[in-house]
C-alpha cells in the first residue's frame, strides 16, 4: 500500500470538461509528497495572465477518511458555475487517497473568496 501513496493522479475541470491531465506519476524517493501533489496541480492549470490562483492541500487524519472525494466535488461545482473561459480546477491526488491538492483559479477574485469561505466552513 506505500506504493499507493506515492503514486499521484491529476483531473482537470474546465467548465463541464473533466480530463486526466497525465498519466499516473510515481513521487520520487525522499521527496515531499505534499510538495509534488501542489506543483502537479498548480502545472496543471492554464497560463492566464491576470487570474487569481488558489491552492489548498489536505490530508486523512485517520484512516477510511475521505478527502479526496471532498476536494473533487468543490473542483467540479467550482469549474462547471464559472465557464471554461473564466476558470479552472486541477485536483492531484495519491491513489490511496490519503493525500490531496486542489488548486483553482479564476478571474474574477470574488470566485475565490467564496471557495475560500465554503472550504473554511468544512472544518466547523
Amino acid at each position: 500500500m506505500a506504493d499507493a501513496a506515492r503514486t499521484v493522479r491529476i483531473r482537470v475541470h474546465r467548465g463541464r470538461s473533466t480530463y486526466d491531465a497525465r498519466a499516473a506519476r510515481r513521487v520520487p524517493d525522499g521527496a515531499d509528497v505534499t510538495a509534488f501533489l501542489k506543483r502537479g496541480a498548480l502545472a496543471a492549470l492554464p497560463r492566464a495572465e491576470g487570474w487569481h490562483l488558489l491552492l489548498v492541500s489536505a490530508e486523512r487524519t485517520r484512516e477510511g477518511e475521505a478527502v479526496a472525494p471532498v476536494l473533487a466535488r468543490f473542483a467540479r461545482r467550482f469549474a462547471a458555475s464559472g465557464g471554461a473561459q473564466d476558470c479552472a480546477a486541477a485536483l492531484a491526488v495519491t491513489a490511496d487517497g490519503s493525500r490531496a491538492a486542489l488548486a483553482v483559479g479564476a478571474r474574477d477574485p470574488a470566485r475565490l473568496g467564496h471557495l475560500r469561505a465554503a472550504l473554511a466552513a468544512i472544518g466547523r
